[in-house]
């Protein structure tokens, strides 16, 4: 767990009850603190008699404390009657105007309110206080509010002091320093300013207006301002008016929080600062933290511009890297330190309650670096699945600002919704069509699924966006909805439904996941030999043909290469891919399957082989037909998936991760049918439950062996990869899978030929004898040219040429079938053979567990091996949800590999 600490070194004024020094240390009484355009200038002297006076007016804390409504406008009267209710011990409800507070104030019933009268603010409501307060209660604040659903932080007078104490230490603000209220003193970053320059003995000048506004830098000019608090989207209206390219003489720093600014604009307005004599200060803070929580000091800004800083003074982070949201090293961001709210008034009943937090989870995602820098690149609420796609609406508001626009991103799960500024000289079709082309490559839902509206974002007082105004925005000028009619809008234009989505909605239900992260690869995302056969031919419909070592490629790049094989296919193709999604009863899109528009599809030979060897395992049990070798040959094959998927991982506990996965996909149902068949038949005894008939249990054919092949299976992958734990194997495996692979298939003969030359029969069915086969089948899982290929099928042919020594039939198909998996990496079938074929290698062990109980209660040949074959396809549906969900309590292995080696 990364920690960062802001230096321990509060300001010494950091004490009492409000941010007005009793005795300003260096500060004459006469330097001025509140700097009003209309009522003159008021010294800190004067300041803290008026404040004195005023605490007369107020009710005596110890005849209760009271809540006293204060709504705080940017001018003398209000801030005073605002201090002095601090002095006073009583809680300040801070709002903004009466308006907007309207609906606060019914919840909460203040026992005072400040009135516009400056011999008497203060309004007694009430003769006696009409709420419980905690003593260590001060100011009640409403969140930014930029989710929609403000709510009453809870701020003591230690946070409030703390905090202003190590913000002005951050901005190494001094007595000199004289502040502006650019912003609305009932939002934190506004009240914070106030706080942070009055506490130092500074000064404020307060006035209302925007930054747009010629008068407002004229008095930035006369009234030597020297610190300006900025959020983003004032910067923005700075920026067009080019405000910032003139000189200020007094200016020194602006201070910029509020929300994230995009890094070229974090460049460009430092480089402005520094042609004319001012520094940039970019900042990171929340309500719930009383104001700043980091600070990025000016120096460093220019170079990092895509940070937030160091935490100030007191406070320390790390990161929660445990959430589900979290991904390449980030984590929620979790805050400790004096600025840590007592928490949230939700009830009146609340305001009793003392400091209920020891830290704050903000909510955020970020990194820390090794240089302590802290960057946010999320929220964790900024997450949305569209059709099983996870994608987050940060990263993708990202990639519109890096093209220069300005955009509010929200979502669901029937798409994405775009609120994007005008821009300047281009029409509002060039800029929505724009906006479409990024957002839908940068989320991986394509065009389809994301609707624009080019209209004003919708803000907040305080300058932030409003996201529920903006959702609303785009709404608003939606014709329809439905994610149907969107997807039927956007295809007028030539859009067809993204491979993207199409990916992520079939993985997740193979995988039986909520969502599909597509920079990750399949294997990274719990695939293995049990749901590889539905994935690779979904992905191969949906794709074309899949690249050999496919499921270790990010699943990002297959889809790439699947977009370019049909866009060089053009149109007339792409059309035939699949239709658009159709409008339901519900208003829902749906994706169909995607029409191959060919008689012929490819499937990889590992699921042909599976398929086919089921049948005919079946079949020549039932006495059907005679064809032996099929559990030989799927022995390959289970060493072939085994090697690709539960052994690939490059570590060594990686890789035990995945034979555990495999293991439990295999013993689950194996035990289940055992465990039925010995309780029903006394088919089977407490040897086969435990996988280990073949060497504890009977082993007389016809009598509990059975099961051989699934013995032997998870035999030889518990002994594969025991052997490449051991380091020096580990180290060369890393290297050159295949060389490893292949010398333990060739050492692997050894047992076979000498445990055969002193027995016969049942022998040829145990693990000693034939691991040779599963490692054969794990060297070509790693063959990568045809001369190891060819070298691998040669070790097979010396193992299997007499490995059935009056059975030369047997053996031939045992090699033919070995040799498919070495040299074709797909078969072409006809295309509607290609579900009955998917179902079958799916399903293949519990047709091959199922069988043998079916097969002795049906006595007609070809009735038991097609009741064999359903049930056993039943079974598999019925348990590989449930299975699937007790592998996902092995974790995955999540380290790639990147040319032979870890990233």
């Amino acid at each position: 767990m990364t920690t960062v600490a802001g230096d321990l070194d509060l300001v010494g004024a950091a004490t009492g009850r409000s941010p007005l020094p009793h005795v300003p240390t260096g500060v004459s009484s006469d330097a001025p603190a509140l700097v009003s355009l209309d009522g003159g200038t008021l010294s800190h002297g004067d300041l803290r008699a008026r404040v004195t006076r005023l605490v007369e007016r107020l009710p005596p804390v110890v005849t209760g404390r009271r809540l006293v409504h204060v709504p705080l406008r940017r001018d003398v009267h209000a801030v005073t009657a605002y201090l002095a209710t601090l002095e006073a011990g009583h809680v300040a409800l801070v709002t903004d105007d009466d308006d907007r507070a309207a609906r606060i104030l019914e919840r909460y019933p203040p026992d005072v309110r400040v009135v516009p009268d400056d011999a008497d603010p203060f309004q007694l409501l009430d003769a006696t206080p009409r709420h419980v307060v905690h003593p260590d209660l001060a100011v009640l604040l409403s969140t930014s509010g930029s989710t929609g659903s403000p709510k009453l932080v809870r701020l003591s007078h230690h946070n409030v002091l703390s905090n202003a104490a190590a913000i002005a230490q951050a901005l190494r603000l001094t007595a000199a320093d004289r502040a502006v209220t650019s912003l609305p003193l009932s939002y934190c970053f506004g009240l914070s300013v106030l706080h942070s320059h009055l506490l130092v003995g500074g000064s404020v000048v307060l006035r209302e207006g925007s930054v747009r506004d010629a008068d407002f830098w004229e008095c930035v000019d006369t009234r030597g301002v020297t610190t300006l608090a900025v959020v983003p989207h004032m910067v923005e209206l700075m920026e067009s008016t080019g405000v910032l390219e003139r000189p200020h003489p007094t200016l020194r720093l602006v201070a910029q929080a509020g929300g994230r600014m995009p890094p070229a604009r974090v460049t460009r307005t430092a480089r402005l600062g520094a042609a004319n004599g001012w520094d940039l200060a970019v900042m990171y803070g929340q309500t719930e933290a009383t104001a700043r929580i980091c600070v990025l000091d000016p120096a460093l800004v220019e170079r990092n511009p895509e940070s937030v800083g160091r935490p100030v003074a007191g406070t320390t982070l790390h990161l929660d890297t445990t959430v589900p949201e979290v991904a390449d090293g980030a984590g929620e961001i979790v805050v400790r330190g004096p600025g840590v709210m007592m928490g949230y008034a939700e009830h009146p009943d609340d305001l009793a309650l003392g400091a209920m937090l020891s830290e704050l989870r903000t909510g955020d995602l970020g990194r820390i670096g090794d240089d302590g820098l802290l960057r946010v690149v999320g929220r964790r609420s900024g997450f949305v699945k569209v059709m099983g796609l996870r994608i987050d609406l940060a990263t993708v508001e990202r990639a519109i600002e890096a093209a220069g626009l300005t955009a509010c991103v929200t979502g669901d799960d029937d798409g994405l919704r775009v609120a994007v500024e005008p821009e300047a000289g281009v029409s509002a079709v060039g800029t929505a069509g724009r906006v479409r082309r990024i957002a839908g490559a940068t989320s991986g839902v394509g065009v389809a699924a994301v609707t624009v509206a080019v209209v004003p974002l919708a803000r907040l007082d305080n300058g932030k966006v409003d996201r529920n105004g903006c959702d609303a925005l785009v709404r608003a000028g939606a014709a329809d909805e439905c994610a149907a009619t969107r997807v039927r809008v956007a295809g007028s234009v030539g859009a067809t439904p993204t491979l993207a989505v199409r990916v992520a909605h079939g993985l997740a239900d193979v995988l039986g996941v909520d969502a599909i992260d597509l920079d990750r690869t399949f294997v990274e995302q719990g695939g293995d030999s049990l749901s590889h056969v539905q994935a690779s031919v979904l992905l191969e419909g949906l794709l074309g043909p899949l690249p050999r070592g496919w499921h270790r490629q990010p699943l990002g790049e297959l889809v790439d290469l699947g977009q370019q094989r049909a866009d060089a296919a053009g149109p007339a193709t792409r059309a035939a891919g699949g239709d658009a999604p159709q409008r339901t009863g519900e208003c829902r899109a749906r994706w169909p399957r995607v029409p191959d528009g060919a008689a012929w599809r490819t499937l990889e030979t590992s699921v042909l082989l599976r398929a086919v060897a089921v049948v005919v395992i079946c079949g020549s049990h039932a006495d059907l037909f005679r064809v032996l070798g099929g559990a030989h040959t799927l022995l390959a094959v289970a060493g072939f998936n085994a090697a690709r998927f539960g052994l690939s991982a490059p570590t060594v506990d990686g890789r035990w991760r995945g034979a555990g996965r495999l293991v439990v996909g295999i013993a689950v149902p194996t035990v289940g049918v055992a465990l039925l068949g010995m309780v029903t038949q006394d088919r089977y005894g407490w040897a086969n439950l435990a996988l280990a008939n073949w060497i504890v249990g009977d082993v007389t054919y016809g009598f509990r062996n059975e099961l051989w092949f699934i013995d032997t299976l998870v035999a030889s992958l518990v002994v594969l990869a025991a052997t490449l734990s051991l380091p020096p194997v580990a180290r060369a495996w890393r290297r050159d899978p295949w060389r490893v692979a292949a010398t333990v298939a060739a050492l692997a003969l050894v047992p076979r030929f000498v445990v055969l030359h002193h027995g016969e029969g049942v022998l040829r069915g145990v693990m000693p004898t034939t691991f040779w086969l599963f490692a054969v089948g794990a060297a070509l899982a790693h063959a990568d040219t045809l001369r190891r290929r060819l070298a691998t099928l040669a070790v097979a042919v010396v193992g299997g040429a007499t490995f059935f020594p009056d059975d030369a039939v047997r053996n031939v198909t045992v090699l033919l079938g070995i040799a498919a998996l070495a040299l074709l990496p797909r078969v072409r079938v006809p295309a509607r053979c290609v579900p009955v074929l998917t179902v079958l290698a799916a399903a293949s062990l519990h047709v091959y567990l199922i069988q043998f109980q079916v097969l002795g209660v049906v006595p007609d040949p070809l009735v038991a091996t097609i009741g064999a074959i359903a049930a056993g396809c039943l079974l598999w549906r019925l348990t590989a949800r449930p299975v699937r969900r007790l592998q996902d309590l092995i974790p995955t292995d999540t380290t790639r590999w990147t040319d032979g080696r870890t990233s």
